[in-house]
């Protein structure tokens, strides 16, 4: 009995060890399901590296598990803080801070920012985080019409992640430039803004869950003022993009309501309403 104790614990981790390898195969080859149970499985066996706890994280996110994100995300934020990395924790607390806006839960939100925003104020040096914390001034200043401003506090962010070579913040930033642009009635301008930052995304440039918020934010103010070609582009690149990843499931609700937008304001009824029974259906 006591030789099967002392093996059951090492079986046990040698376990975890081959599970959290298959995870990060799995997340290199952006397999996001296979991944996310990985390193679940791996999370019972053995100690995650922080690494791979924001690997958990993400997976979780782009296969629409979104509350085992935000666990993952704020276990990961405990992790740097832990190993004193301020300024990744400060990171992790503006994503949360970031998706419970978008969920629409002011409260949490306003905290996490609070705290990505106290932890940046206490580190000494420069970091690139100060320039993802502008991105939720812009959010608010583009809601409340104040357009200068968000496209002022925009260019910082995109300054900050040029000094930093940060494309995923730079391609943030111009995209909502952009964006300040044509809510001004400066179309065109804006338009060039969403090309420049659309080219880092068809490129694979970026990580998967910024390139997905990219397209379907481009793609709705593509809509919203009526530049219908560059929005039937995007969607299609949309879906070329979701369909690379079958076992995606983030964003790819998007695509069929992107279409059938799309479709209803060209008059294209029949093929809108299947798009939208597509939608409904995902």
């Amino acid at each position: 009995m006591g030789t099967l104790d002392q093996r059951h614990p090492r079986a046990r981790a040698a376990g975890g060890h081959r599970e959290l390898e298959r995870g990060r195969e799995c997340y290199a080859r952006r397999a996001w399901a296979g991944a996310y149970r990985s390193f679940s499985r791996a999370d019972h066996a053995v100690p995650l590296l922080v690494q791979d706890l924001e690997r958990l994280a993400i997976s979780a996110y782009l296969i629409g598990r979104d509350e085992e994100y935000l666990r993952a995300l704020e276990r990961t934020h405990h992790a740097y803080l832990d190993a004193g990395e301020c300024p990744r924790a400060a990171r992790c607390a503006f994503w949360l801070g970031f998706r419970l806006m978008f969920r629409g839960e002011m409260g949490p939100a306003t905290g996490w920012l609070a705290r990505a925003r106290r932890l940046i104020e206490r580190e000494p040096h420069d970091c690139v985080e100060r320039g993802y914390l502008q991105l939720p001034l812009v959010q608010q200043q583009l809601r409340s019409g104040d357009w200068d401003a968000a496209y002022a506090a925009a260019g910082t962010a995109a300054e900050i992640g040029k000094r930093f070579a940060e494309a995923d913040l730079i391609a943030c930033a111009l995209h909502l430039q952009g964006r300040a642009l044509m809510r001004k009635g400066r179309v065109e301008e804006g338009l060039a803004l969403l090309d420049e930052a659309m080219v880092a995304v068809t490129a694979g440039e970026l990580s998967p869950l910024v390139t997905g918020l990219i397209y379907c934010s481009v793609i709705e103010a593509c809509r919203e003022h009526y530049a219908l070609g560059r929005a039937r582009e995007w969607t299609s690149a949309l879906a070329r993009w979701c369909d690379g990843q079958p076992e995606l499931v983030a964003f790819t609700r998007r695509c069929p309501v992107h279409r059938s937008e799309i479709m209803q304001l060209q008059g294209d009824w029949q093929n809108a309403i299947e798009e939208a029974h597509r939608a409904i259906e995902r």
